[in-house]
């Protein structure tokens, strides 16, 4: 069956709370799947199964899937669903207060995550204390760009947040039309691979971050005014024009600036 006759099977009601746009293309759920590159012997966490379309295809691989779902009205689906596959996990909680810390040391995480809550579980992601070797996830095409901005308008405190521990790749876009029911915006594919583990002291970093993207229509030399008593004179000892807007520099000269800052050179 189809993502569309299994919802209509349990008489499912698809609920905004929990941002369920159900994929409903077999193509595009593949060509998610073969973009991870998962091979048998890897474990796959998913992130809200849904009706489980992308979860079967993850189990025809031949990896561990583990999929945490919240939605407990989607309890008797997925489990009739799922009862003959030996490799599928499901977990009925909440993936953003789950301890992934049980799971094996390297995972892999696909999943079509929903808008409302892309940014937590990016965090969560990222501060889990669990490692991760690839991360391919379908979000809001919006939301996608900010990520894998490097500069310009949609470069942005999200931008330096996740290129700081990844490389980020856009995969490719997916239309509106391809989901149950169709959202007002198309999503996007992305893939992260991380090349730098979560430390505690980020947070510092990250609200650095804030202050200096804190009114982006003013120059860099503005927002750092409320931290720093010579911000022209710090910009320039970090080679950086005190005019330039914050969506002009670099994630490198933004990690080579706090660390002037932090260690007080």
């Amino acid at each position: 069956m189809n993502t569309l006759q299994w919802i209509r099977k349990y008489g499912l009601h698809l609920k905004k709370s929990f941002g369920q746009n159900f994929l409903n293309s077999d193509e595009i759920v593949q060509k998610i799947v073969d973009t991870a590159l998962i091979n048998k012997d890897e474990t796959v966490i998913e992130i809200g199964p849904g009706a489980g379309t992308m979860t079967e295809k993850l189990a025809f691989s031949g990896a561990k899937v583990i999929a945490y779902e919240a939605d407990l009205a989607l309890k008797e689906l997925l489990t009739e669903r799922f009862s003959n596959f030996k490799n599928v996990q499901i977990l009925f909680e909440d993936f953003l207060r789950a301890d992934l810390t049980v799971h094996p040391a390297k995972v892999k995480y696909v999943a079509n995550i929903p808008y409302n809550i892309s940014s937590p579980i990016l965090q969560k992601i990222f501060s889990s204390g669990l490692v991760f070797e690839k991360a391919v996830l379908m979000v809001q095409k919006e939301f996608g760009e900010r990520m894998a901005a490097v500069q310009g308008k949609e470069y942005s405190p999200l931008s330096i947040f996740v290129q700081y521990y990844c490389t980020v790749k856009e995969e490719f876009i997916v239309p509106r039309t391809e989901f149950i029911p169709s959202p007002k915006v198309d999503s996007m594919v992305v893939s992260l691979t991380p090349y730098r583990g979560f430390s505690p002291d980020d947070k510092d970093f990250f609200g650095f971050i804030h202050v200096c993207f804190s009114q982006r229509r003013k120059n860099i030399k503005n927002n750092l005014r409320p931290i720093l008593d010579d911000p022209t004179d710090f910009l320039l000892r970090c080679g950086i024009d005190p005019l330039l807007r914050p969506e002009q520099i670099p994630l490198e000269k933004y990690i080579l600036m706090y660390k002037i800052k932090h260690d007080g050179m």
